[in-house]
């Protein structure tokens, strides 16, 4: 069961997944097609307006088919287009449940919790939705964007920006734009802002984080010879050396963190690269949440997880309060949810040349209260 992310405590499933693609899309009336408790789960997370059938008992054991198609037809009066997101028991009572809602009056999207986690669900989300390229579409598309993301405001702006200094023109934005937009078709370019929710959708040209800007620039003006590369350049030289400076004064006073890092594989590997470029940080416990490319290890045991850090004893975490609970005494910043050792209302961004400074001083702050509260203990 390793392989299904269903069975990881601490990552949300695949219907939560594809419920936060499709809400990222402003005119799509997304449903849930299960119990209250399948729909008040995402709706907490993702703040934002969704629509259920509720299902009752009576109706899971005769049918739920009537049911969708009373609120599938009740959402449609609207004139908004439709998209039906399945969930756990429907899907294992075996209904064709298509047959709610004539061809073509809503996206019906298979992701019942027990298919996948979070990133499996935005695939399926993205499949049902069938984005296609257009070749007269100019600028880039912004992958990446996901309303479980605690930074998804923050990196969406910040790639926005980066992308109005280097002068190309956003296409769509996966996944925060409106489905007339996202209709209208795609440019054939994509750069990201978090790979582990990829759409895609065009040509991948790289990451927009922090440690990756340089080659994903070198790849855009290859494909636009007209950008403007030494704005994005020039700052992000001029940020790096702010990096170093910060980091070198930390460790003229205290020997480079031992890290431990738990998030998407994207921001893992982020954090990883960072700590050692800059901290020279031994970065001994790595865990992915969601199964990537393979470049750290995925784990859906928090037993595992937990185990790790207590043989380690690191100085800082990365990641959850779920391993910072694991680990009191060491310093945390939240890289990935649940994160509740803060209120983030902000668009704080972890991508972009912003989001590299974001991180670098979450750490070194969490870092120096740790030993503001050592040296006040003892």
């Amino acid at each position: 069961m390793a392989e299904k992310g269903c069975t990881n405590p601490v990552w949300p499933c695949a219907m939560t997944g594809a419920a936060a693609t499709l809400a990222g899309f402003s005119d799509l009336c997304v449903i849930i097609h299960g119990s209250s408790g399948c729909y008040y789960y995402p709706k907490s997370l993702l703040k934002v307006p969704l629509f259920s059938t509720y299902l009752l008992e009576s109706e899971i054991v005769f049918g739920t088919v009537d049911r969708l198609h009373e609120v599938v037809s009740e959402v449609a009066a609207t004139g908004r287009p439709v998209a039906v997101v399945n969930t756990c028991v429907p899907a294992l009572t075996g209904e064709d449940l298509k047959t709610a809602f004539s061809s073509g009056s809503a996206i019906f999207v298979d992701a019942p919790g027990f298919s996948g986690n979070v990133e499996a669900g935005a695939a399926k989300a993205f499949a049902a939705l069938a984005p296609h390229c257009s070749r007269e579409r100019s600028g880039v598309n912004i992958d990446g964007i996901n309303l479980l993301d605690i930074f998804w405001r923050g990196n969406l702006h910040e790639t926005e920006r980066l992308l109005g200094l280097l002068k190309i023109q956003v296409a769509v934005r996966f996944s925060r734009d409106s489905y007339a937009n996202l209709c209208a078709g795609a440019a054939p370019f994509t750069i990201s802002a978090n790979s582990s929710y990829a759409s895609g959708v065009g040509d991948n040209l790289g990451s927009m984080l922090f440690s990756d800007i340089p080659d994903t620039v070198a790849k855009l003006q290859e494909q636009f010879p007209d950008a403007d590369t030494d704005a994005v350049l020039t700052e992000w030289s001029r940020a790096e050396e702010q990096i170093y400076y910060s980091c070198d004064k930390y460790l003229r006073k205290y020997n480079p963190p031992i890290t431990a890092v738990a998030a998407q594989e994207s921001y893992a590997v982020f954090a990883k690269t960072m700590m050692e470029r800059y901290f020279g940080s031994d970065v001994p416990v790595v865990f992915a949440r969601d199964q990537g490319f393979g470049r750290v290890p995925y784990s859906v045991n928090s037993v595992e997880i937990n185990a790790a850090l207590g043989s380690v004893g690191p100085d800082l975490i990365l990641g959850s309060t779920f391993e910072a609970a694991a680990s009191r005494t060491a310093a945390f910043f939240g890289i990935t949810p649940p994160d509740r050792s803060r209120i983030s209302i902000s668009a704080r961004p972890l991508a972009g040349i912003e989001g590299g400074l974001v991180l670098m001083e979450g750490a070194l702050n969490a870092l120096m209260n740790m030993h503001a509260g050592q040296r006040k203990q003892g």
